[in-house]
């Protein structure tokens, strides 16, 4: 779900030291007001750019599920997605500063975009970037949102703290990261939508239920580049298992997948008569998992498995959310 790199081993490849030649950049505006709104636009862009995807799933597709739901109002809708989306961007950043923070080296290497390699901001400056971002937007929720908004939000800083810190990445880690990753941040969302709308209230069935099919499922993230964790001896699940451990792997995986959709489309088919909505998403659910299940074990180069990963695999989860909200109270 979110890209991660692994975090440094030791302090010392923390160092800059001499760094990789940087990618060259834009001509800069004059350091004026808007020449240092420009540039720090611009280092924000690019923190956020490889994770977007993956935090607009969560808030985006956790505030659709709640109209689908329960429709409101065009203007109170309108305000609760300006919620969600202000959410989705604050926390996006607070996970990439730290990401990109603790391991530039293999920035350098991978992705020259991101702000550190390409010499927009120094590791110094991206630490008091840090310091502030993970101190002010737990504040700025606490005066929002309530308590249990923060609190939330804390949680998650400490499990971005236990991984890209203290370097626990192990490949457990790393899956459950990505899929504890979004149960607290539906939390987190539930809680700032649920407190002005009683009816957007999810139960955490839904959110549990969610985290259940990443553990399963999020390691289709890594069949894409296998050669390229090799080589960066990246401990990754597949890079533990031998070419044959990886071919069960995807069997394995396929058929979780697809019995997942079967089960959850049966409970929708026990309560159709619920909501008119249920029937058509449980088949659209059920049809997009079988096709995320056929490419996983079907595929013939690491092209097919980036596709599948990045168009893929958030289609079938999306639908299984829609289908959640409608048939669990």
């Amino acid at each position: 779900m979110l890209s991660t790199t692994s975090p440094p081993p030791t302090k010392s490849e923390k160092q800059t030291g001499d760094a990789p030649a940087k990618q060259s950049l834009p001509e800069k505006p004059p350091l004026s007001v808007l020449g240092i709104i420009y540039r720090e636009l611009e280092v924000t862009r690019r923190l956020l750019k490889s994770n977007f995807i993956g935090f607009v799933f969560i808030f985006i597709g956790g505030f659709l599920s709640r109209v689908v739901r329960s429709p409101l109002p065009v203007a109170d809708t309108a305000i609760a997605a300006v919620k969600a989306s202000i959410l989705d961007i604050a926390c996006n950043y607070v996970f990439d500063i730290c990401n990109q923070t603790t391991s530039p080296e293999e920035d350098y290497l991978n992705k020259p975009h991101r702000p550190i390699p390409a010499g927009l901001i120094t590791i110094d400056q991206a630490k008091t970037r840090w310091f502030v971002s993970w101190t002010f937007v737990p504040l700025v929720l606490y005066y929002l949102c309530g308590f249990w908004a923060m609190v939330h939000l804390f949680e998650w800083e400490l499990l971005i703290a236990i991984c890209y810190v203290l370097g626990f990445f192990s490949y457990f880690m790393r899956n459950f990261f990505a899929a504890f990753s979004y149960c607290i941040l539906g939390r987190l969302l539930n809680q700032v939508l649920a407190r002005d709308i009683p009816a957007w209230d999810l139960s955490f069935v839904i959110d549990f239920t969610i985290f259940v099919w990443f553990m399963g499922t999020i390691h289709v993230q890594e069949f894409h580049d296998l050669e390229g964790d090799r080589k960066s001896n990246r401990k990754t699940l597949p890079m533990l298992l031998s070419e044959r451990g990886v071919k069960v792997l995807r069997v394995c995986t396929s058929v979780f997948a697809l019995g997942f959709g079967i089960g959850l489309a049966y409970l929708g088919y026990q309560k159709k008569d619920q909501g008119i909505l249920i029937a058509p998403i449980s088949v659209l659910q059920l049809a997009s998992s079988a096709v995320l299940s056929y490419r996983i074990t079907a595929s013939t180069s690491p092209e097919m498995d980036r596709k599948t990963y990045h168009v893929y695999y958030y289609i079938p989860v999306l639908f299984i959310l829609l289908s959640l909200v409608l048939v669990i109270e």
